[in-house]
């Protein structure tokens, strides 16, 4: 055996460093770090990746890793039965004499020493995976017993749920390696876990630290109730201590392994750490995350020599702080603008850049810029907007509370109660002298502004009381609009280089305005007779939800009746319907008796809508036009779900239904001496608000023939660059940066690992996207007060009244999933994109959004129950459970605990 094989095999924890996870897994790189840095970690080495290949050089193992790589990631039964047979190869074979000379001469010559053996993947403490718990541990291991505890952590790379959790963060299997830490066994008075970032609240200000007695696994494990305390990392402050149940205490056996006793009701009572060692544990956590420079998952043992450090790893599944972050020392507080537009998703790289440039063009040209100096964020793949400088101006605070509220209620009570918590972040501060010019500068551009527009508000406040325009005025009339949003450059430039800066390019704010008011004003109107009448009728709010259904102009109401018309078309035509049901395209439905007729009709509804996407905000989406599979899927369910003609039956129903409601608050207002004339008033204003209040999806309809051409002129570029070989496909320039993709069409070379971007964008996708994001990483939360809630029922915010009991459709994405008649619809958002699937829908739960969003509209233009800004509904909720929803309380309740699947 020569000196490099016991090299190759074996590595003391001096020897590894920052750049060593291929050869000692994520777990063993750390612990060198930790030890380089002289922060206190038990002795030991690490059984490097060079002894598993040597373990697993076999052609058997070899051949079934690759098969395994094949499989279907949602097999389970064949990808367990795959990986249970490498696991026995493995466990079968012996180390080459070299290597179990390596790992013996490595121990330590006292028998009495005993050790823990802990698996270290290569792809284990991750930033964005890590693999916690997938992976075995052996505590309390005899020297003897150690080469054994080795190969079965070596097996364990391939365990359940190892697999699937690779399987699921799509890591290929043959792509991972297993090396082993072996420490010297801590027999540890307490032990547990500190993270260096609070878990539940994401703030980096404060460390979280479980603690029990004896050894830590029961605390990984969650198999006892530890202590929990918080802790204020800059002043040392215990924020709280709560004293767990600690049932039992792990301890290292005499002879192998561990014990666990049953700890004493006077030591249950009792507190694990005092706040003077919580301190110190924190002030090491605070040495290790500045070590790492990201926040850690610390698992740590306290004894007679003091605290000891047993492993460090990234916490992944903490929202990432804003970028960039403010540049004064105060707290910043930001609002998503996924919540704002019921599209909780993350979007590529480019999309985030578009977005924060055309946004902080717009409030630039407001003269802002010197009080707001950094209006628009990203975070986590998302666009979250800066509140703090309208916060702190104490007469805007409760307007601004009233409007995000009306978007996502969950947001204005955690904002509510973050400015109560703390007063002091957001005083003002006060004017200096040299600020006055500034000042009176964006005064003048506001003022300026205001002055253009106001007779555009003018004249489409009295449009609003002319009646109801036409659907082809309203096209005209919009269409302008839609003009005035996208610069000309976008369209006309000749080269693709042109056409992408002038996508990042927003023309005059006051000309956009002037085109834009007139037509929106009706609108504007009608919301607020939408919260006039809420306010007079507060009693009666299933009656004012009526008045605003039964429109056949409103654009959601065209996009399901047009779908419905060509569901019908195809019920005429039996060819037609049969290939419609066998999931034909619509290529070769075209082909079948009929299918020129249902082609022409297809092509008709495209013109008009196949501009709108699923989540079109985000530009890297396919229109509908360019995938019509989810339309098709549409049409497909509502040959089975309705009769002919049903559709705009049901649209007639809800106009007559308004009608009745509409004379049931007019007669409200007869009463008195003034009362008939009360009568005539409030006809008008329902009249009125009937004639506006329909027109509430046009301007998003028209900025979405924004967004497609923004997205066709950025895809062009793309496929400029795929033909030129910078990318390999057009639709890798998502994950281009704005500057980067102005250098590679203008020639210069770029260096961008595009995969590495699309994971990057996959793993943000994975976190849940909170309404609220701080500076510091908090994600505020307050309480929404619920009166007379059933026990276990998830509360969200209700936005369309009634109650409606039925099984759950869970769906992730609509292009892939239908709504059948009478389910549920519950859903992570619902943008415009998701309207399809309200056609059959019996109610519907949304995880984000609030009562003006898009989702919330359409549920009471339909008539439909609806809860939304339900956190994890799409989690905690599965298809097929029979749930019931009040869309007057906000409450969801899971009647049917039993069944279901996702």
């Amino acid at each position: 055996m020569t000196l490099h094989q016991i090299q190759s095999y074996v590595q003391w924890f001096e020897e590894i460093g920052r750049n060593d996870p291929a050869l000692a897994g994520g777990k063993g790189a750390n612990l060198g770090v930790l030890v380089h840095a002289g922060l206190p970690v038990s002795p030991g080495f690490v059984v490097t990746t060079a002894a598993y290949r040597a373990l697993t050089d076999d052609t058997e193992i070899q051949e079934l890793i690759e098969r395994l790589d094949s499989l279907d990631a949602t097999d389970a039964d064949v990808l367990t039965t795959t990986a249970a047979e490498i696991r026995t190869l493995i466990q079968n074979r012996a180390f080459d004499e070299p290597a179990e000379h390596a790992i013996t001469d490595a121990l330590d010559s006292d028998a009495d020493t005993t050790y823990a053996v802990r698996s270290s993947a290569t792809a284990e403490d991750l930033p964005t995976a890590s693999f916690a718990g997938q992976h075995d541990t052996h505590l309390g291991v005899p020297a003897d017993d150690v080469v054994d505890r080795i190969r079965d952590c070596m097996a364990s790379l391939f365990t359940d749920r190892a697999v699937a959790y690779r399987a699921r963060n799509d890591i290929a299997h043959s792509t991972v390696e297993m090396a082993v830490v072996v420490q010297e066994m801590v027999d540890a008075d307490a032990a547990g876990v500190l993270f260096t970032a609070d878990p539940d609240t994401n703030s980096r200000k404060i460390a979280s630290v479980d603690a029990t007695f004896g050894l830590g696994d029961t605390v990984v494990s969650g198999e006892v109730s530890a202590d929990n305390a918080r802790v204020n990392k800059e002043t040392g402050e215990v924020l709280d201590y709560d004293v767990g149940e600690k049932a039992t205490e792990l301890r290292v056996a005499a002879e192998s392994g561990t014990d666990a006793t049953s700890t004493s009701a006077e030591r249950r009572g009792c507190r694990v750490l005092s706040d003077s060692q919580l301190r110190t544990l924190v002030d090491l956590g605070t040495r290790i995350e500045a070590l790492f420079g990201e926040p850690q998952d610390i698992e740590w043992a306290l004894s007679d020599d003091g605290f000891q450090i047993v492993q460090s790893r990234p916490i992944t599944s903490l929202f990432p702080l804003p970028d960039p972050m403010p540049a004064d020392d105060r707290l910043h507080v930001y609002l998503s603008m996924g919540h704002m537009q019921a599209m909780s998703e993350a979007m590529p790289q480019l999309v985030q850049d578009f977005w924060k440039t055309w946004m902080n063009s717009v409030i630039s040209q407001f003269g802002f810029g010197p009080f707001w100096p950094t209006p628009v964020v990203t975070a986590g793949g998302r666009i979250y907007i800066d509140l703090t400088p309208a916060l702190r101006v104490k007469r805007l605070r409760d307007p601004l509370l009233g409007v995000i509220g009306a978007v996502s209620e969950p947001a204005a009570a955690g904002l509510r109660e973050l400015v109560e918590r703390r007063p002091e972040e957001f005083e003002r501060e006060g004017l200096s002298l040299s600020s006055l010019p500034v000042v009176a500068g964006t005064t003048r551009r506001v003022s300026g502004l205001a002055v253009a527009v106001a007779p555009a508000f003018a004249v489409g406040a009295l449009d609003a009381f002319q009646g109801p325009p036409t659907v082809e005025d309203l096209d005209e009339t919009w269409g302008v609009f839609a003009e005035s949003f996208v610069p000309d450059g976008v369209t006309t430039a000749n080269s693709p280089a042109e056409r992408a800066r002038a996508v990042f390019t927003f023309g005059d704010i006051k000309s956009f305005m002037v085109a834009a008011y007139p037509r929106a004003m009706p609108l504007y109107l009608a919301f607020g007779i939408d919260t006039w009448m809420n306010r007079t009728f507060a009693d009666d709010p299933e009656t004012v939800n009526k008045v605003g259904r039964g429109f056949e102009r409103d654009v959601v109401t065209r996009i399901n009746l047009g779908l419905g018309d060509i569901a019908d078309i195809a019920r005429e035509h039996p060819a037609v319907a049969d290939a419609l049901r066998n999931g034909a395209s619509l290529e070769e439905i075209a082909a079948v008796e009929g299918g020129e007729e249902f082609e022409a009709a297809f092509e008709a509804f495209l013109e008009d809508f196949g501009h709108r996407a699923t989540g079109e905000l985000d530009l890297s989406r396919p229109r509908w036009r360019e995938n019509p599979a989810t339309l098709l899927s549409t049409v497909r369910a509502n040959l089975t779900n309705e009769v002919a003609g049903e559709h705009r039956e049901r649209v007639r129903e809800l106009a007559v239904e308004a009608e009745r409601a509409a004379d049931e608050l007019e007669a409200r207002a007869d009463h008195g001496l003034l009362g008939p004339v009360r009568r005539r008033v409030a006809r008008k204003i329902i009249e009125t608000y009937r004639d506006t209040i329909y027109t509430r999806e046009y301007p998003k309809h028209y900025a979405a023939e924004g967004f497609a051409s923004w997205r066709e002129a950025l895809l062009d570029s793309g496929r400029h660059l795929a033909t030129e070989g910078v990318l390999d496909r057009p639709e890798d320039v998502w994950f281009l940066r704005k500057e980067e993709l102005f250098a590679a069409l203008d020639g210069d070379p770029i260096d961008v690992d595009i995969e590495a971007r699309r994971r990057e964008v996959a793993f943000y996708d994975t976190l849940d996207e909170p309404p609220l994001l701080t500076s510091e990483g908090e994600t505020p939360r307050g309480a929404i007060d619920r009166t007379d809630v059933p026990d276990g029922a998830l509360l969200g915010t209700g936005v369309s009244t009634g109650i409606v009991e039925g099984p759950a459709r869970v769906v992730h994405d609509p292009t892939e999933a239908t709504v059948e008649g009478g389910e549920i619809l519950v859903a992570p958002s619902a943008d415009p994109g998701w309207t399809p699937l309200f056609l059959n829908a019996a109610g519907m739960v949304v995880e984000v959004g609030g009562r003006v969003s898009h989702g919330a509209l359409v549920a009471r233009e339909y008539g439909l129950p609806a809860v939304v800004s339900v956190p994890n509904a799409t989690e905690k909720i599965k298809t097929g459970q029979w749930i019931r929803i009040d869309g007057s309380r906000g409450t969801v309740e899971i009647l049917d605990e039993e069944t279901g699947s996702n």
